[in-house]
Formats: structure tokens, C-alpha cells, sequence
């Protein structure tokens, strides 16, 4: 009984921390056009043949091959809402937990140990946890790699049905189902390796089953609605995104932009396979293949760690199993209770991390905040920005930050964004917006030809250097004139757009010869710039009337948002301005 109950609770205290690592607020851009796609496909019964949210699209051909999940996430929202989808992703971490311990578990690990290693792999994985059609992938490996274990003890055809019934789902949901015939290739090669003596569980595939198997995964990852193309995505992503000067960081490879997760990660593992090996005399070879396979995905993109984390999970427990197998590891010096209590006590140290990461120092988060809680994670989405857009009359079609596409959708449909997170969809126009920012003729032509009367765009705080021709007047031989604005300050000017909104997250600007447009009144900032504070600070230092109007604006903004961050500071470099010197 007492055995039961030092298992029970180290496990109990897995599963909790698994449901707060999974509670955070939502903040992938990506979700929103995934719920849209849901609700289109449910108002439409079918699946979007052409791009149905852009209208830069012109129509293209769109392949809506995670369509599984966006009606899975579509049903939850309509029924509980975004805290649901929180609610949503926390359980399916739980869920991930549990299959993964339980695998481990059967393979010979003790509670306590398996406990670690399932809450190390989920603290390692955890900014993966987006509710992306990603999270489905990470429990879809585990389930495989649950199943293949299975497959090679017994070796049964229920093994390879159930396995041809997962990737039949997982092509439904993402297109990472591309890696599950590569999955169980490496694993099944590996059965075939010489293996740690300390296991006598562990059976050789013959080798028609070597290849039989992967070969019918690769076959049922084609039952979608792209087909054979499934395994073309990826490529098609990449390429849209690979001579782009603007950097996706999730597609960015270990050797250009160092992960400290992943290293760390790697390198506790490859301790932990070596006490294994030292211990038992071996290593298990199909776990070490597939999970080897999985690190030289994670080494190319960041967004392939969580399968990595989740491969070497089943690795760091078999080499567990195969020291508590071994004559030599029963041997130790702490007690059963101990390592159940030094168990639980890294699950609530985890989950206290979760909770109340700190800020900054050696245990800030590496990837941005996670905040616990519910709701959307705040200074992320333009939620107030489109309210104040939805005040105002219609002026013209949106231009809008990529970043942002995937939230207009979902709030502005049947209404078309200019451009969202799907690379895949006319990648030529990404190339042409990122030419375009750097040149003013061919940025004017894009705003005319697209017909754009405005404009919701994020802040982008960077100095470009800009060169003018001398001022008249000027003593002959003087240089042009070189000032440093904002990208926003010269992609909207003052001339051409008026600012008529902005907040800690956005900025709303309106072409002036918009159709509709009026009238702009009280609505335009007209000394204020957000953005571009040092030329708005230039010009009040100049100018008493300019720094009276920018104070005024602030005011303006301040009482309609008093905790907008970004206005309090810009007041008190206002205020310092006008401050003479000396005073009080």
C-alpha cells in the first residue's frame, strides 16, 4: 500500500504541474485565422478551395490541410470562449504528460524517475504549448512512439492499425505528420541494434517489418485533402520565406540563433544516456535512433524543439529502466519515500517557476513571457486598436503588419486583411511588401494599386537614416540634410496619412485622400508621433506652440487610456522640456 501511495503522489504532483504549464494567456498569432478557418468551414461545410480572408489573394489556391483542428478549436471557442481554448491547451498537456509517463512507466522506469524526466521534457517543451495545430503533433509523436514500443514487444497487427489510424488524424491537423514514417523508420532500424544486457524485454523486428511499417505510414499520411502534397509544405513554407529579409525566428536553425533549451536539454540527456550506459552496459537503440533523428530536426528550426523534447523523454526512460533492470541499480543510498518526495518536489518547483517567473537573471524565461492565467496575453493583440477602428467610418481597405492578420481576420470577416501569418499563400507578396518599405516609389505604388485607405500597424522602434537635399539658403558646400526617423514616421507620413488612433499596441493611421474620409477634426494627432518620439521631442524643444500641442494630445490620449505606458513617458519627457532649468 505504501509502494501505491509513493507512486500515486509523485505522479499526482506530474499531472498538476502539467495543467499550470499549460495555463498561460494566449498568444499565438497564428490561432485567430485558424478559428476563422474553423468558422468558415462550419457556415460553409466544406473546405476553402482559394483564399477566402485576403484581398491581395486574388483568389490563390489554398490547401487548407490543418482544417481537423480548426474545427476542433472553432468548437471549443463557440462553447467556452478564449479562456476555453486555455482550458483546451492545459488539458492537452496534461494529456501529453500522461501518455509519455505511462510509456515510460511500461518500459521499466520507477515512478520517481519517470516523474523527472515527463516534467523536464514538458518545462523544456513549454513555449511550444501554443493552441496551434502543433500541440496535436506533440501528443501525435507521443502516441507513435507509445505504439511503436508496443509494436515491438508483441508485434501485432492492432500495433501498426492503431498507428495508421493516428497519422490518418495527424495529417488532418499539421503537416509535421511528415516525420512520423522517418519516426518509426529510425525506431525500427534501432530495435535492431545491439542493446543494453540489462533488458530482456526487448525484441528484434524482423526486417520486413522494418520497412513494411514506415512505408504504410507514409501511405496513410497522404489520406488528406492535399494528398501526396502533405510533404511538399514545409519546403513550400521555407521557400516562401527563404530569400526574405525579414527573420521568422521560429524557422531559424541552432547555428544562427542559439537555443539555451535545446542545449541544455540535449546535454542533460546525453548525461543521463551516459550514467545509462556506465550502469547497465548499453543503450537502447531504437529510442536513441528516433530521438537522434528528432535532434537534427530541432537543430534546423526552433519550432521542432517540442518533438525533440518529447523524443528524448522516451530515451531518458528506457536508459532509466535499463539501470533499475541492472543488478547494480537497485543499489542506493536514498529510500523510496526519498526519491518520491525529491520527485514532487521538482514538479512543484516547476510549476512555481511557471507561475512566477522572474523577469530577468539566470532563470528568466529564454522565450518570452508565458504569463499564467487566462484571456489574451496583454500588449500582444490590437483589441482595442480595432474597436476604435470599428467607431469610424469606412475609408478604403486595411493594410496591415503580418503580425496582426491572423486577429483581423477573425474580428473583421466577411471584410479581407491585406496580409496574415500563412507564408504559403502568395509568398510572392511578402517579397514585394519587404522591397517595397525601402523604397518610397514602390511603397507608393503598392499603397495606390491596393487601393489602401488604412493603415493598423505595430510599433517598430528602429532609426533609418535619411538623407534630404540642403535646405535653401544655406551657405554653399553645406552636405544634405540627414535625419533619423521611424519605419512608420516614413512609410505613413504626416502629408499623406493622419494618426487618428494608437495605444501601447497599435497605431491607426488614415489615408488622407481616402474615400470617406472627411473631416478629420479631433480624431488626428497632429504633433504626436508614438513612434517617431525623437523627432516629437525635436520639434517641442524647438517650438513652445508645438510642445503645448503635444502635450494637449497627450492629455487627450491619457484620459481616454490613462495607463497607456507609452504616453505617461512620453508627458514626462514633454514635461522635462518645458521644465526651465533650475526649476522645481
Amino acid at each position: 500500500m505504501r509502494q501505491r501511495t509513493n507512486g500515486a503522489i509523485p505522479t499526482v504532483a506530474l499531472l498538476l504541474f502539467a495543467a499550470v504549464a499549460g495555463t498561460f494567456r494566449l498568444r499565438a498569432y497564428d490561432l485567430f485565422w485558424h478559428l476563422a478557418s474553423g468558422r468558415w468551414i462550419l457556415e460553409h461545410r466544406a473546405l476553402p478551395a482559394t483564399d477566402p480572408f485576403r484581398f491581395t489573394s486574388e483568389a490563390a489556391p489554398w490547401v487548407d490541410h490543418e482544417w481537423l483542428f480548426q474545427i476542433v478549436a472553432r468548437f471549443v471557442e463557440t462553447l467556452a470562449g478564449l479562456d476555453g481554448l486555455v482550458v483546451f491547451r492545459a488539458a492537452t498537456v496534461v494529456l501529453l504528460a500522461a501518455v509519455v509517463l505511462l510509456s515510460i512507466r511500461r518500459s521499466g522506469a520507477p515512478v520517481p524517475g519517470a516523474v523527472i524526466v515527463v516534467a523536464a521534457a514538458v518545462l523544456l517543451a513549454r513555449p511550444r504549448f501554443m493552441v496551434r495545430p502543433e500541440l496535436f503533433s506533440l501528443i501525435a509523436l507521443a502516441v507513435l512512439l507509445s505504439l511503436l514500443q508496443e509494436y515491438r514487444h508483441s508485434s501485432s497487427r492492432s500495433g501498426m492499425a492503431s498507428a495508421v489510424l493516428l497519422v490518418v488524424a495527424w495529417a488532418n491537423v499539421h503537416a509535421a505528420v511528415v516525420i512520423a514514417p522517418v519516426v518509426a523508420a529510425a525506431y525500427l532500424v534501432g530495435s535492431r541494434l545491439p542493446t543494453s544486457p540489462a533488458s530482456s524485454r526487448r525484441v528484434r523486428v524482423s526486417g520486413g517489418r522494418v520497412v513494411v511499417f514506415p512505408a504504410t505510414l507514409a501511405l496513410a499520411a497522404m489520406a488528406n485533402p492535399s494528398g501526396w502534397r502533405i510533404y511538399a509544405v514545409p519546403f513550400e513554407i521555407r521557400t516562401a520565406l527563404g530569400d526574405l529579409a525579414v527573420v521568422n525566428p521560429e524557422w531559424l536553425p541552432a547555428w544562427v540563433a542559439p537555443q539555451p533549451a535545446l542545449i541544455g536539454g540535449a546535454l542533460a540527456l546525453v548525461i543521463v544516456v551516459v550514467w545509462a550506459t556506465v550502469r547497465s552496459g548499453g543503450i537502447d537503440g531504437a529510442t536513441g535512433l528516433s530521438t537522434l533523428a528528432l535532434a537534427v530536426l530541432a537543430v534546423s528550426g526552433v519550432r521542432h524543439q517540442g518533438l525533440f523534447f518529447v523524443g528524448a523523454a522516451f530515451l531518458a526512460g528506457e536508459s532509466i529502466a535499463d539501470v533499475a533492470r541492472h543488478p547494480r541499480g537497485t543499489s542506493s543510498s536514498l529510500t523510496a519515500g526519498s526519491r518520491s518526495a525529491i520527485a514532487i518536489a521538482v514538479c512543484l518547483l516547476a510549476a512555481g517557476w511557471c507561475v512566477f517567473t522572474p523577469p530577468s537573471g539566470p532563470l528568466r524565461a529564454r522565450q518570452g513571457p508565458y504569463s499564467f492565467g487566462r484571456g489574451l496575453e496583454p500588449g500582444r493583440f490590437p483589441v482595442a486598436a480595432v474597436e476604435a477602428m470599428e467607431s469610424r467610418p469606412e475609408t478604403g481597405r486595411l493594410y496591415n503588419d503580418v503580425a496582426f492578420g491572423g486577429y483581423l481576420i477573425w474580428r473583421l470577416y466577411p471584410r479581407r486583411v491585406f496580409i496574415d501569418g500563412r507564408n504559403e499563400v502568395n509568398p510572392q507578396l511578402l517579397r514585394e511588401v519587404t522591397a517595397a518599405r525601402s523604397d518610397s516609389r514602390a511603397w507608393s505604388s503598392l499603397i495606390e494599386r491596393n487601393e489602401i485607405g488604412r493603415a493598423l500597424v505595430r510599433y517598430d522602434d528602429r532609426l533609418i537614416e535619411v538623407t534630404a537635399p540642403p535646405r535653401s539658403g544655406v551657405a554653399p558646400g553645406d552636405g544634405p540634410v540627414v535625419s533619423r526617423h521611424t519605419p512608420s514616421a516614413l512609410l505613413f507620413p504626416r502629408r499623406a496619412f493622419a494618426l487618428v488612433y494608437w495605444d501601447d499596441v497599435a497605431m491607426l493611421f488614415v489615408r488622407r485622400t481616402a474615400v470617406g474620409v472627411g473631416d478629420l477634426g479631433r480624431d488626428e494627432y497632429r504633433y504626436v508621433h508614438p513612434e517617431d518620439r525623437g523627432a516629437t521631442l525635436e520639434a517641442a524643444a524647438s517650438d513652445p506652440g508645438y510642445l503645448a500641442g503635444a502635450l494637449a494630445e497627450i492629455d487627450r490620449r491619457l484620459a481616454e487610456d490613462p495607463a497607456c505606458a507609452r504616453a505617461l513617458a512620453i508627458r514626462e519627457e514633454l514635461v522635462a522640456i518645458g521644465t526651465p532649468s533650475g526649476g522645481s
